[in-house]
């Protein structure tokens, strides 16, 4: 018979062994650089906590309280794939990304947004099904920013993806942002200021103009030369604008909300304006910048664009697991890299067996998620993709 001492060490054993699973399986499928804790609050103290030295634009939330995500895949369900490659992206760049949970939408909900119910103009179109409860998940975000008191936040769609740079190119943008809105507001604080509603930092394109106040343009290596650029909404190139710059300016219109800041005051209009209905969210938020609704400012080229995979309807359980791998292609003729070129050959890109390729991303924290600094890739679009897709 054992003894009740012996009994008690096989016990502290066993205790220990599945303390180490734990923590093996902590260590492994927690992601380092992403965070999706339950309460808003808890997120903006943590990132609060966490860059207790780097509070500029170039700290772990880009100088934003915090960067909250709009996601309603399900990582578990055969066609998902956005979120694992956000959550990738964020790792390889150092982010703070909360990806909160969407509540459940009822039918009653989801009913009277699409008809129209509340709606100021009832010639405007109704939203599809889809567009309806990403409008809704939007309008949830912006609610959980307003309770929890949120000075400043980004919001990114679960698509998002933006360059392996992205923490050097917020710098000038957010120096840009204080000087065109003449900041009140202490930088050490807030990089961008306060004294905006929306910025607009992700988009498929915007109405470039000079009528409001001057744009702030200046030199980016990071930015793809004027002939890999487009303005993917209107169909048009940037061949007006100098190589590898950007230019900081008062939105004339952007569309698409692959990544937009809001200010507390900004949520809080941006949220009444949205309680009436429109085609998409995104329409609607645009309608309010042209309109003068909301403050809008912007950056062109944006700084984040969504990430598209063709054919991602046909994935099934049987691709799950897989990962980014390169098909390298001849490179494109003209000027690709400022100084970068030894990283800038230019590849197609696939996941799960799929092409995927993002738009006006020089190099793509997705697709370059497990690379070093010295052996980057591009996944822009092919031509025909350029011509096809208008997002």
């Amino acid at each position: 018979m054992l003894s009740y001492a012996s009994s008690f060490k096989r016990y502290d054993v066993l205790i220990l062994f599945f303390i180490l699973i734990l923590v093996w399986q902590v260590a492994h499928f927690i992601p380092a650089g992403s965070y999706s804790l339950s309460n808003l609050q808890d997120l903006v103290s943590h990132a609060g906590h966490h860059d207790t030295v780097d509070l500029t634009a170039g700290n772990a939330t880009l100088g934003f309280q915090a960067i909250i995500s709009v996601s309603s895949e399900n990582r578990n369900d055969a066609h998902a794939w956005r979120q694992d490659g956000l959550i990738k992206a964020a790792n390889r760049t150092g982010l703070l990304v909360h990806i909160p949970r969407q509540r459940d939408v009822t039918f009653k909900e989801l009913k009277d947004l699409r008809d129209g119910k509340g709606e100021i103009d009832e010639d405007s179109p109704h939203p599809n099904e889809g567009q309806a409860l990403a409008w809704l998940a939007h309008i949830n975000t912006l609610k959980n920013i307003i309770e929890s008191n949120t000075t400043t936040a980004l919001i990114i769609e679960d698509d998002a993806d933006w360059d392996t740079s992205i923490r050097s190119e917020t710098l000038p943008v957010a120096s840009a942002i204080r000087s065109l809105t003449n900041a009140s507001s202490p930088p050490d604080h807030y990089p961008y200021g306060t004294d905006w509603d929306v910025l607009w930092l992700g988009h498929c394109g915007d109405i470039y103009q000079t009528a409001k106040p001057s744009s702030i343009q200046f030199a980016d290596p990071t930015v793809l030369p004027t002939n890999l650029l487009r303005n993917v909404w209107i169909g048009t190139t940037y061949d007006a604008f100098p190589n590898h710059t950007r230019n900081v300016h008062y939105a004339g219109g952007p569309m698409c909300t692959f990544a937009y800041a809001v200010t507390l005051h900004g949520a809080r209009k941006l949220k009444q304006w949205a309680s009436t209905t429109g085609e998409a969210f995104d329409v609607k938020m645009h309608r309010g910048c042209v309109d003068g609704a909301l403050t809008c400012l912007t950056a062109t080229p944006e700084l984040m664009h969504h990430q598209r995979m063709l054919g991602a309807q046909s994935l099934s359980s049987d691709d799950m697991g897989g990962d980014y791998e390169v098909e390298e292609e001849e490179p494109r003729e003209g000027d690709v890299g400022a100084g970068r070129s030894q990283a800038l050959a230019w590849s197609g890109v696939t996941l799960r067996g799929h092409r995927v390729f993002t738009h006006n991303i020089m190099h793509s924290a997705r697709c370059n998620w497990n690379r070093g600094d010295d052996e980057l890739v591009q996944c822009l679009p092919n031509e025909e993709e350029w011509e096809q897709f208008q997002t």
